[in-house]
């Protein structure tokens, strides 16, 4: 049985030291660990793969009094609304509110999926703002 070498100071010798990925693979291959260039686009987060729109499309019309269309042209970006997370944009919420609100009100944002549907998201917030109640929100998905 071969036993981890102790050093004269009581810890575990050099060698036996749990090392980064980065320092392993430059102790094994010689040379620095570059991360490829198409690992660096902006990618959904892990666990938050894109579901089919139609399913999107469903769970946006549960909410109630909004009107969701699918745009073949939306180009999804990073989500403004969880900055950090790499999450990509897949709703586009046009607000219909007051002309002469001073508190900045949702005229038009683009969200990811998980950020639309939170109780102080943007579809909540142009449902909230929006001037004529006769009229639902308009949403758009990507497809």
């Amino acid at each position: 049985m071969i036993a981890a070498k102790n050093t004269a100071a009581g810890g575990r010798h050099r060698s036996c030291r749990p090392a980064s990925f980065r320092t392993w693979f430059r102790r094994v291959t010689g040379r620095a660990f570059v991360v490829p260039a198409e690992a660096t686009r902006i990618l959904p987060a892990v666990g938050d793969l894109i579901d089919h729109p139609d399913v999107r499309v469903m769970q946006l019309r549960a909410l109630g009094d909004v009107e969701v269309s699918l745009d073949p042209e939306f180009v999804p970006r990073e989500c403004e609304w969880c900055l950090g997370s790499r999450r990509i944009t897949t709703v586009r919420v046009h607000g219909a509110p007051d002309p002469h609100d001073p508190h900045r009100p949702l005229l038009m944002a683009e969200a990811c999926h998980p950020c639309a549907l939170r109780p102080y998201g943007p579809i909540r917030q142009a449902l909230v703002e929006r001037i004529d109640f006769t009229r639902p929100v308009q949403l758009e998905v990507c497809p």
